[in-house]
C-alpha cells in the first residue's frame, strides 16, 4: 500500500489530522470513516485511487490522530461543520466524496449542504443510523430520548478505557467483533486504532463519548429533506449478510440520481471483505460521473 502524507488542521480551536495521497492537481476523492474508526481505514481504497485522484481522509474529532473535543460535541452537525472547513482549508471542489456508516451519514449531509461542491457521492451502509431505525419503529418523545442521552454521556464519563496487553490482544478483540475480515486487515488496522499508554497497554484512539447520538440525530423528517437535496450521482453499498438493513424504497426514492449495489455475503465492513469487487465497481462508477461532468 502507498504511504499518505499527513497533515493537522488547527479547526475550532483543535487539531483535525489529515492523510493526503496522490496530486493535489488531480481531481479530488474526500474519504470519510465510520464511528470508532479512523482514517487508515482507507489505505487500501486511497493506495488504488491515488493514481488518478487527489485522496484526502481525515480522522473525525474524537477519533485517530484528532483531538478529542469532549461529551456533547460529537453531534452529526458538529461533524459535518468539520468537513466543511477542511474542504476549505485545503481549497477542495469537485469532489467525490465516499463516506461509510456514520461517515456515509456524514457524506449525505455535506453532500446536500453543499451540492455546488460535490461531483459524485458514495456511501456504504449509511442512510440511516440505529437512532433513526429505532425512532422510525417507536417513536419516541423528544424528553424522553434526551433524558437516555444525558445518563449515557454520564455513565461514559465514569467510564476507563479499555486496555490490551498487548497488539495481539487488540487484534483478537477486534476478530471477535468482525469475524468476516482477514488477519492482515486486522492487523492493520489496529496498528493504526491503538495508542501505547505510558503506563502500560494499548487502548484505542477514539473518545468513549463518542458512541451515543444526540437525541436531534434521530430525526427522520431531516433525513428526508437531505436525501432530497442531493443532486449528484450517487452510488449506495450494502452487504447481504450486515446487520444493517436497507432503508425503506420510499427513502431511497428520494435520491434523485442514485444506483444500489448489494454485496453477497458481506456484512458492514463490505469494503474490506469484497475489497476487490468494492473497488471495481467504485472505480467504474467514479470513472463514469467523471466522464460525465466533463462533457455537461
Amino acid at each position: 500500500m502507498i504511504e499518505p502524507r499527513s497533515e493537522t488542521l488547527a479547526i475550532q480551536g483543535s487539531r483535525r489530522h489529515v492523510c493526503i495521497w496522490g496530486n493535489p492537481d488531480a481531481p479530488t476523492v474526500l474519504l470519510v470513516h465510520g464511528l470508532l474508526d479512523h482514517a487508515r481505514n482507507w489505505d487500501w481504497v486511497a493506495s488504488v485511487l491515488s493514481d488518478r485522484f487527489h485522496v484526502v481522509a481525515p480522522d473525525l474529532r474524537g477519533h485517530g490522530d484528532s483531538d478529542w473535543t469532549g461529551p456533547a460535541s460529537y453531534t452529526l452537525a458538529n461533524h459535518v461543520m468539520d468537513l466543511a472547513d477542511i474542504v476549505t482549508a485545503l481549497d477542495l471542489s469537485d469532489i467525490s466524496l465516499i463516506g461509510h456508516s456514520l461517515g456515509g451519514q456524514l457524506a449525505l449531509r455535506l453532500a446536500a449542504c453543499y451540492p455546488e461542491r460535490i461531483a459524485a457521492l458514495c456511501v456504504i451502509e449509511g442512510i440511516e443510523l440505529p437512532i433513526v431505525r429505532e425512532h422510525r419503529k417507536v417513536a419516541e418523545a423528544y424528553p424522553v430520548r434526551l433524558r437516555r442521552w444525558i445518563e449515557g454521556q454520564q455513565q461514559n464519563r465514569q467510564r476507563s478505557p479499555r486496555t490490551y496487553a498487548s497488539l495481539d490482544e487488540a487484534e483478537l478483540r477486534m476478530k471477535e467483533l468482525n469475524p468476516g475480515i482477514d488477519t492482515e486487515t486486522i492487523a492493520h488496522l489496529v496498528r493504526y486504532g491503538v495508542i501505547h499508554r505510558a503506563e502500560g497497554g494499548f487502548s484505542w484512539k477514539y473518545d468513549d463519548a463518542c458512541r451515543q447520538r444526540a437525541p436531534e440525530d434521530a430525526h427522520g423528517l431531516d433525513l428526508d429533506d437531505i436525501l432530497s437535496a442531493i443532486r449528484c450521482p450517487t452510488l449506495l453499498a450494502y452487504g447481504e449478510a450486515s446487520w444493517i438493513p436497507l432503508p425503506p424504497a420510499e427513502r431511497l426514492a428520494r435520491i434523485a440520481n442514485h444506483s444500489l449495489i448489494t454485496f453477497p455475503e458481506a456484512s458492514h465492513w463490505l469494503h474490506h471483505q469484497k475489497r476487490d469487487a468494492f473497488l471495481a465497481a467504485l472505480t467504474t462508477f467514479l470513472q463514469t460521473s467523471f466522464e460525465r461532468s466533463s462533457h455537461a
